[in-house]
């Protein structure tokens, strides 16, 4: 099992990965002394696929409590967060409780977000079930759920006590999952170092045979990546930004498409669209786009995105929490590694961006 630390000021953990960690639960929790008392939510669907397995992982203990967690983003609401308080609070849940979240992004977000605010905020535990979220929602204590159809615009940041990454898990994932995943992996492919960008090129298959084996140190490079971004800007105040890569266009693509597009497709979609965006702006040439297209051109993305009208996607940037001043700030590209923060962009050059995604899609 490999122990990657998140070193903050005030609140660092450890993210444990490896197959089979989920077994390192209850001492890891008995080593941190956290609270005993534990209010499990666990994706519907990861429950019904894995049942058998999490017996090893939840105690017998009365005074514990299971809370299924309905699967997809609709989920990410106001209505699901009340659900859990009412939970909590009717089986007489107070400050010395543990929150486990068990699941994906949606999970994770939700019960991260639930655990920020109840009692005034008691401590959680990310046990992230698919590839997506162990490589980037479970880390970087970033909570929060979707408000009129606006993603992610209510949250909080909570850091956990530590994650628990068990690829065990990744094994009944389908591929569209796979996709979700391997989506922010690209990005972070981007973000890295040519080294990195060659490996996922040329691994990218063993992820869709599920030959995690093949893959482990990519995916916890990646874990990592994440954790030395979190660890120099807990708050998004600077480096952090760079995380964002792709995603301005992404959630656009998701909120347009009400949630019916994965996360990782958008994300692509949206990486896509930020390095036609670096071209039409000059910091990349024509041989370099055509290069870095290589990734995530080979990566096949739903014909419903060229459907969508600009005029409205651009309207839904417009609304994007990371804008200052009714300005869309974009994360650019000049290179490998080399990333430009709060770009702005004319909206004929962001429509250039779309057009270019619509074509090849």
């Amino acid at each position: 099992m490999k122990t990657i630390s998140v070193p903050l000021n005030e609140k660092g953990y450890q993210i444990y990965f490896g197959k089979g960690a989920l077994n390192q639960f209850p001492s890891l929790v008995e080593k941190k002394s956290l609270p005993r008392r534990k209010f499990f939510v666990i994706d519907e669907n990861v429950f019904a696929r894995h049942r058998e397995y999490l017996q090893t992982f939840l105690p017998d203990n009365k005074n514990d409590f299971v809370h299924l967690f309905p699967s997809g983003e609709k989920s990410k609401s106001f209505k699901q967060i009340a659900a859990l308080h009412t939970n909590l609070l009717k089986n007489k849940f107070g400050r010395d409780s543990l929150i486990v979240a068990v699941g994906g992004g949606v999970t994770g977000d939700a019960a991260g977000f639930a655990a920020s605010i109840f009692m005034r905020g008691v401590p959680v535990v990310h046990v992230p079930t698919t590839l997506l979220a162990a490589v980037d929602s479970s880390v970087g204590g970033k909570t929060g759920i979707n408000f009129n159809n606006t993603k992610n615009s209510i949250g909080s940041f909570h850091q956990p006590e530590f994650v628990l990454v068990d690829s065990t898990f990744f094994s009944t994932l389908p591929g569209k999952e796979i996709t979700c995943g391997l989506g922010e992996i690209i990005k972070y492919a981007f973000l890295s170092n040519q080294n990195f960008y060659n490996e996922v090129l040329t691994k990218r298959s063993s992820f869709y045979a599920k030959d995690f084996s093949k893959v482990e140190n990519l995916i916890s490079s990646a874990i990592g990546l994440k954790a030395e971004v979190v660890a120099c800007d807990e708050k998004e105040n600077g480096l952090r930004k760079i995380l964002n890569f792709g995603h301005t266009f992404a959630h656009a693509f998701e909120s347009e498409l009400k949630f019916k597009i994965k996360h990782g497709e958008a994300v692509i979609a949206g990486i896509i669209c930020a390095l036609q965006l670096s071209f039409k702006k000059g910091f990349i040439s024509a041989t370099q786009l055509e290069k870095f297209l290589i990734l995530p051109n080979q990566i096949s993305l739903p014909a419903s995105l060229k459907k969508l009208e600009k005029e409205n996607l651009y309207q839904v940037m417009l609304s994007d929490k990371k804008n200052r001043d009714g300005k869309i700030r974009f994360v650019l590209l000049k290179n490998i590694g080399e990333i430009l923060l709060d770009v702005e962009a004319e909206k004929d050059e962001v429509f250039y961006a779309f057009d270019m995604l619509f074509q090849n899609c």
